[in-house]
């Protein structure tokens, strides 16, 4: 009996074709529901910045910033005249005149000076509150050079009161190396010319009815040009001259 030999045709299960077939189905019906998912998404996402947009009111922050803005450029540019203001109540507050500045015991040599000065001053109390002065210190000028510098004694002074403070620096020899001061002292004795001076007053002020516990504020007084001269060999004598109040 003779096998037969010759090649058989083996064929194929048809279902694995259709498995392959569900597999790329299933994939591609995953792929086009995760891009409709997506676009929802972002759809969503659009819609919810858009209404978030429209609650925002932007009219009212504008207006916000712009009264901002403003309300600090009219205090920048009131700020000056502010300061004006306060320096004008302290002078009206504090009225300072100067009845006479006396130096006497004068000797001059070619380095230094020698001189015992007294200042008196007449002092106003013309504001609403009472004044204590405290802490103060007394310099005096030729020209623009320093000659004396003394502490002075605390006072006070009641509203609508006033008086007369004296202040007294004793004997003092002054170095005065490289100055003109010597020279122009001299001169004006010999010359009978006059000499401007000038007296700087720095204290500190407590104001009101419990002056003796309120914050203290800086007062800076300034008197001249005190035009003296020698009325003998040792004395020079000027005066009156107004004080002014400035700003430290």
């Amino acid at each position: 009996m003779e096998e037969n030999t010759s090649p058989r045709r083996i064929r194929r299960p048809d279902r694995y074709d259709r498995v392959s077939t569900l597999e790329v189905e299933d994939q591609a019906h995953t792929t086009t529901s995760t891009e409709s998912e997506l676009r929802t998404l972002f759809h969503d996402l659009n819609v919810q910045m858009q209404s978030a947009c429209h609650v925002i009111d932007w009219d009212r922050i504008f207006m916000t910033a712009l009264a901002t803005i403003s309300l600090v450029l009219v205090v920048f540019a009131f700020f000056p005249y502010l300061q004006t203001q306060i320096a004008t109540d302290q002078e009206f507050q504090h009225l300072f005149v100067l009845k006479s500045l006396t130096i006497s015991e004068f000797q001059a040599a070619p380095d230094r000076v020698t001189g015992k000065c007294d200042v008196r001053f007449n002092i106003s109390n013309l504001g609403e509150r009472s004044i204590y002065h405290e802490t103060s210190v007394m310099s005096v000028f030729l020209d623009h050079e320093l000659l004396w510098v003394s502490r002075t004694g605390d006072f006070f002074i009641s509203v609508g009161d006033y008086m007369l403070f004296n202040v007294t620096i004793n004997t003092t020899a002054i170095s005065v190396p490289a100055s003109f001061v010597p020279t122009a002292l001299m001169e004006s004795r010999s010359l009978h010319k006059p000499l401007l001076f000038k007296i700087k007053y720095d204290g500190m002020v407590r104001e009101g009815l419990a002056a003796w516990y309120e914050e203290n504020t800086h007062v800076y007084v300034v008197c001249g040009w005190v035009e003296m001269r020698f009325i003998n060999e040792t004395t020079i004598r000027g005066g009156p001259a107004n004080c002014t109040l400035e700003n430290s």
